[in-house]
């Protein structure tokens, strides 16, 4: 070897070396972590309070229905400044807490809004008996940020009083005593953009009284828009492919799919009544856009260009005074509304994605306004946390407007015209799969806003108001169950229904029945006109619920229309009660005052009442009403007559709704007479309020009565005892077979609706204000059931 090719040698070790040693002279950081994962428009429990019997944790809970938990230090939570995030503060002195009328804040709302992150918390699987008191403190330890951060409840219209949870200013509202087996949602508020560090604890006591706790845990928010922070490579690039793919990425087509049927020259439908949802579904590969009509109790999906909406000149209603209404018109004009909660003779009109596959897409689906022909303006909202108008499309501004479904959606807004006249609108659903496939689907849906539907088909026959045929634009599928953060159902009362037709609907046959597991039943009393008797009841004597979800319900059991209370207040399946063998107690939780004014029907101004709210409270029972288990072949008419009867009780008993503007809706009142009667049609499950003047024993007798698909009546008539007042009242209720007093109730009023799910001595006493859908969509979602 010579000395040249032994230099030569010596260098290339040398430069080999240098080089490798080069990584060594990059500063590196030690604390460097992997890149952090960002929730956006996503529901997320944040708390997510866990105990495996020997440790208490905190860490995070993301999705709905099938959840999947994360530590906090590997996520962003962010509130992106978008939508209805930003919000001017009011000038009503409860909200002076977050500033000044007028001061902008930034809030993830109570009330799911699609477009924006859900934040939570939970104890949902720290079972009853673990804790002492079942209880765990939540604190917040410390709060670093560019603003004030406020977590709070939705007003009390009752009170006049905002419930606050967590203040990074006020050392008074720093734990949260919350009870074990909950879930919960709160306004989360920022009081400016950038990023804030929330330290949380949870500590509890167990049963054999050892502290434990969760140490303090950290989570991140961004509020506004997020960037990830940009590192070198520690490594270099790959060398990109010298080929091209063999295929090119494919999008889809911008058109509608080549199977859809041609929509004729003149719908051959007319929707005027029932539910129906502006649908978007996946068929195939593809994304359609149809209309999912369950207006005669099963679902049938139909394709817009055969389909019109009618809204009656009876869904008339004047603007309210009040400002925030003034994108309708000026105070007192007219406007035609599809309402937000159902109405007995009026269109139901949603939104919903349940028949979408998320799973194959990247990111959320949209839902588009892209344009409006008509005589007049168009606009769909809901309400925010201040009980304030939220606007989802309004045709008065450019178009298109467009909002995002994040997950499987289905939800109810107020559909408000301001002119009578024909209008068509046109929708796009888009989305982006996970390769990178463009999905997008539009169609144009007509509306008639009055009674001239001749006006769909210039120079043509006038089309019917019912469908005169099942039309083939995709599989009928049995109704979906609503997801609970969707809004609920309600109907207006109806007078007595009409004859039974002779014969039964042609082609229906009976669809298999669950099982209901039978015992000895109390004695039950016939309705007048019944065909048969009930089957027995479903629970032994003495059933006492106390909080959770129930329903009074219809079904068929044997031949014949049966009452139940749908008991969903344990995990697992529920459970069939006889409403006769079951009480609801009401306790102090449910205590609060009445207003006075429009609900001067509840009292005096500052009176006790007892309610129900219409949306899920801790420590109340949630009962609301069902028809879920009833279908077209089996019940003609297309709903079942629910009647009160009778009550007897110390105070007066009411049950009531809000309509779209927030003025109750009442039900049920036994101050004005009895019987009442309310309609509910098929495959209704809702939730209102309920409502007692004073403290005691009532019983509550009802009617469930419909006319079968062989063309007879057939009725159940059982009672539901209440008990009212107090912990600790005048009598024990271990033993709920003892008799109810008789005395007859001298009621006069109806009630109001309430709401939230919180823990006992924050809101006790409270009837949180319920917000009716708050933005355009929920969704879902998200159940308490």
């Amino acid at each position: 070897m010579t000395a040249t090719h032994a230099r030569a040698r010596l260098l290339s070790v040398l430069v080999c070396l240098l080089l490798g040693c080069l990584p060594l002279l990059i500063p590196w950081d030690a604390g460097a972590q992997p890149a952090r994962e960002v929730l956006r428009a996503v529901h997320t429990d944040v708390l997510h309070t866990t105990y495996d019997g020997a440790s208490l944790k905190l860490a995070t809970r993301i999705g709905t229905g099938e959840y999947r938990e994360a530590d906090p230090a590997g996520l962003i939570f962010n509130l992106e400044d978008r939508g209805s995030a930003k919000v001017e503060l009011p000038d009503v002195p409860a909200f002076a807490f977050l500033g000044k009328p007028g001061d902008p804040v930034w809030i993830a709302p109570e009330s799911q809004d699609p477009e924006l992150i859900w934040p939570g918390w939970d104890t949902e699987t720290i079972a009853a008996g673990v804790m002492k008191d079942d209880v765990v403190d939540l604190t917040l330890v410390s709060a670093d940020g560019p603003g004030a951060v406020e977590v709070f409840f939705n007003y009390d219209e009752f009170t006049g009083v905002v419930p606050r949870v967590f203040s990074s200013v006020d050392p008074a509202y720093k734990t949260l005593h919350q009870p074990t087996g909950r879930h919960v949602h709160a306004n989360w508020s920022f009081g400016a953009l950038g990023t804030y560090k929330l330290v949380f604890q949870a500590t509890a006591t167990t049963q054999a009284g050892a502290t434990v706790s969760s140490g303090p845990v950290e989570y991140t928010f961004v509020v506004g828009s997020y960037e990830p922070p940009t590192t070198p490579p520690t490594t270099p690039p790959t060398t990109p492919p010298t080929t091209p793919p063999t295929t090119p990425p494919t999008t889809a087509p911008t058109t509608r799919p080549t199977s859809s049927p041609t929509p004729p020259a003149c719908v051959t439908a007319v929707l005027s009544v029932g539910h129906v949802d502006v649908a978007a579904r996946t068929v195939g590969s593809a994304l359609r856009f149809q209309v999912k009509d369950g207006t005669q109790g099963t679902t049938v999906w139909r394709d817009p260009g055969t389909v019109a909406f009618q809204v009656k000149p009876s869904a008339d209603e004047a603007v309210p005074a009040s400002p925030s209404y003034r994108f309708l018109g000026a105070a007192g004009t007219t406007v035609w509304q599809i309402p937000q909660t159902q109405a007995e003779d009026l269109l139901w009109a949603g939104w919903n994605t349940e028949s979408v596959d998320y799973s194959t897409l990247n990111g959320p689906v949209r839902w588009s306004l892209d344009k409006v022909a008509g005589p007049g303006k168009v606009a769909v909202y809901q309400f925010d946390q201040f009980g304030e108008p939220l606007i989802s499309f309004d045709s008065a501004k450019t178009l298109p407007q467009s909002i995002s479904l994040a997950g499987p959606t289905h939800a109810h807004g107020n559909w408000a015209f301001t002119e009578l006249g024909l209008y068509e609108l046109t929708f796009t659903y888009s989305a982006t799969t996970k390769s990178g496939q463009q999905l997008k689907d539009t169609a144009t849906l007509p509306v008639v806003v009055g009674s001239d539907l001749g006006a769909l088909c210039p120079g043509g026959p006038t089309p019917t108001s019912e469908p005169t045929e099942t039309p083939t634009t995709g599989p009928t599928d049995t109704p979906t169950t609503t997801p609970t953060a969707s809004p609920t159902s309600s109907q207006q009362p109806t007078q007595d229904p009409t004859t039974a037709p002779t014969s039964a609907p042609s082609g229906q046959s009976s669809p298999s029945l669950r099982p209901c597991t039978t015992t000895s039943s109390p004695t039950r009393t016939p309705a007048a006109g019944t065909t048969g008797t009930s089957t027995a009841s479903t629970t032994a004597p003495g059933t006492t619920l106390t909080s959770g979800h129930a329903d009074y319900a219809a079904r068929i059991e044997g031949s014949s229309l049966t009452s139940r209370l749908k008991d969903g207040t344990k995990t697992g399946d529920p459970v069939w009660r006889d409403p006769a063998a079951v009480t609801i107690r009401l306790n102090s939780a449910a205590g609060t005052t009445a207003p006075g004014g429009a609900f001067s029907f509840l009292g005096a101004t500052g009176s006790a009442i007892w309610q129900i709210p219409q949306t899920q409270k801790a420590d109340v029972v949630w009962l609301g009403w069902n028809t879920e288990e009833l279908t077209a072949a089996q019940v003609y008419g297309g709903g079942v007559d629910w009647r009160l009867d009778k009550v007897t009780g110390p105070g007066r008993m009411a049950v009531f709704e809000f309509d779209s503007f927030g003025r109750p809706k009442i039900i049920f009142n036994s101050a004005d007479g009895l019987p009442d009667r309310y309609r509910i049609p098929l495959g209704t499950h809702a939730h209102g309020n309920w409502a007692f003047t004073a403290a005691g024993t009532y019983t509550a007798t009802f009617t469930h009565s419909a006319t079968l698909a062989d063309g007879k009546q057939s009725a159940d008539t059982t009672t539901l005892k209440f008990v009212v007042g107090p912990s600790g009242g005048a009598r024990s209720f271990a033993d709920d077979s003892s008799p109810a007093p008789t005395t007859e109730a001298t009621t006069d009023c109806k009630l109001a609706m309430t709401g939230g799910s919180i823990g006992p001595g924050l809101l006790a006493g409270a009837a949180v204000f319920v917000l009716l859908g708050v933005v355009l969509v929920i969704a879902t979602r998200r159940g308490i059931r």
